[in-house]
């Protein structure tokens, strides 16, 4: 390969990455503009998640219903729960028969109740597991009536699979379809060249015919980005990733920008210097959505708008290098000018994303968390005890941390009434401003917190039902975009290229 193809190659990764920024971009202000009209709420499912397996191919979480209801079953027919945990372990098939198994036997070993469950909670991760195996210590830990705690436990995990089923067999199909149609250009021209070599000749030996054919693997490469962005986006992160990437940002949020921070710090004095009150106003913006994004790198307002300059001039250069715009006389200076502003608007297009993939995740969160809080409530803890429990044993997703933040906002101070209404406005959404205000009544009211936490949660997953269904039946519309404008003319030029250049290139030169 010689230099110019090499060159064209760079050309080629430069402008995916130039096409992606700026449909990021686009992306961003088509939704802003549609949220304006009606906030849309991502039903999710936990997808990604690796349980051990039986020989019949079911998973935990598959068998977790029917051996939730075997310990219903036995706890009515008068056992205890040490019996009920060794109905399950010697009645049921694996994979959880083996878990239940473990159990018992820290039992009979004296292990602790809570201990053992602990060690079953930290040994599989499922979060429909991670309900019972918590509304059970918190049982352990207050009392309460264990029957009906259970019988509450199996239908909220019947419901959460049942939405969970519907929005995995619903973005299934687009998913795979689209997939299987994005990859069609790829195979095709990887099996023209290797099955008849002589076919695609044409292509590879004309220059333009060669750019043609590279853009065409680039436009299918795109669309299969699409594609697999407008069918992922409808799941939430899984709550491994989610815990992950949180304890990371925790861990490195002080030495995580070490390195660019003094790079930023000539920008940023430059900023502090702009004492209009446009630019007070987009600092007090851009300090709002940072703090909903749960301000990833820990800048500053002025130091993110250094960043964002550095993005647009880096955004810049790259148009400059590799496509040299001047050449083109008035045209390539407005291209210029309005690639600026992109450039400029990546690092908040970066914010909004994490924005959207907090509130998928808190969105998908907020009926399991309500039951558990309901659960804690109803074996006698108030709502303050019931959040600290909820923290104490759960991993720090999304949520979690919303309601440490709150935890340590009371410890300094602030009312639970301003903590509440803190957080809702951090969180920025619907159900959840639904969910404290109710708290926020109850408290008030002094009513009873716990029958009405469980209706709303019966009411959340309702709702999200409903919106999973619409999502669903967007999907084939919002398929079409990619489709037509990057799968469809990579097929068309990988069909009837080699066969136009060679009538070009057989043509008399003049």
């Amino acid at each position: 390969m010689d230099a110019n193809s090499l060159f064209f190659l760079f050309k080629i990764i430069a402008l995916l990455a130039i096409t992606i920024g700026i449909y990021l971009v686009v992306e961003e202000q088509i939704e802003i503009i549609g949220g304006r009209k009606r906030r849309e709420q991502d039903p999710t499912g936990l997808g990604g998640k690796k349980f051990l397996r039986s020989h019949t191919n079911k998973s935990l979480d598959d068998e977790l219903i029917e051996a939730l209801l075997m310990i219903n079953s036995s706890l009515k027919a008068g056992r205890n729960l040490d019996q009920a945990f060794e109905l399950v372990a010697i009645s049921t098939p694996p994979p959880i028969c083996n878990e239940f198994r473990i159990l018992v036997q820290e039992r009979r070993l004296g292990v602790p109740m809570i201990e053992a469950l602990t060690n079953l909670s930290k040994r599989v991760r499922s979060q429909d597991l991670q309900l019972a195996i918590n509304a059970t210590i918190f049982q352990q830990e207050t009392g309460g009536n264990l029957e009906d705690l259970y019988k509450q436990i199996v239908a909220t995990v019947a419901e959460r699979k049942k939405i969970f089923g519907k929005i995995i067999a619903g973005t299934a199909h687009a998913r795979i379809s689209g997939f299987v149609v994005g990859v069609i250009p790829i195979v095709m021209a990887f099996v023209m060249f290797i099955w008849h070599p002589g076919y695609i000749q044409p292509m590879l030996q004309n220059r333009m015919g060669f750019m043609v054919l590279i853009l065409a693997i680039a436009s299918a490469g795109l669309g299969i980005f699409f594609i697999n962005r407008m069918t992922t986006t409808i799941l939430p992160e899984t709550e491994d990733k989610m815990a992950k990437l949180n304890l990371a940002a925790l861990k490195r949020k002080e030495w995580q920008w070490i390195i660019i921070k003094p790079l930023l710090q000539l920008l940023v004095k430059f900023n502090q210097n702009m004492k209009l009150k446009f630019f007070q106003k987009y600092r007090d913006d851009l300090s709002y959505i940072m703090a909903l994004a749960g301000n990833p790198g820990g800048f500053t307002p002025d130091e993110f708008i250094a960043l964002k300059e550095i993005s647009a001039i880096f955004f810049v250069c790259v148009v400059i290098i590799f496509f040299n715009p001047f050449k083109y006389g008035l045209f390539g200076w407005l291209l210029l000018l309005v690639l600026i502003p992109v450039g400029f608007h990546l690092p908040r297009v970066y914010l909004t994303q994490r924005i959207r993939a907090r509130q998928r995740n808190i969105e998908f969160e907020l009926p399991y968390t309500i039951d558990l809080l309901s659960l804690a409530i109803e074996a006698g803890l108030d709502l303050v005890g019931g959040i600290q429990k909820i923290c104490d044993k759960s991993r720090p997703t999304d949520i979690v941390i919303e309601f440490q933040t709150l935890l340590n906002d009371i410890k300094l101070g602030k009312t639970l009434e301003e903590g509440l209404s803190d957080m809702a406005d951090r969180v920025q959404i619907l159900a959840f401003f639904s969910f404290v205000s109710s708290l926020v009544q109850a408290q008030r009211l002094g009513a009873e917190i716990g029958p009405t936490l469980r209706a709303q949660a019966e009411q959340m997953r309702y709702q999200r039902m409903i919106l999973a269904e619409e999502k669903v039946n967007q999907l084939p519309v919002k398929l079409l975009i990619p489709l037509v404008f990057f799968i469809f003319p990579s097929i068309f030029v990988l069909i009837m290229g080699p066969s136009l250049t060679h009538v070009i290139m057989s043509l008399p030169h003049q």
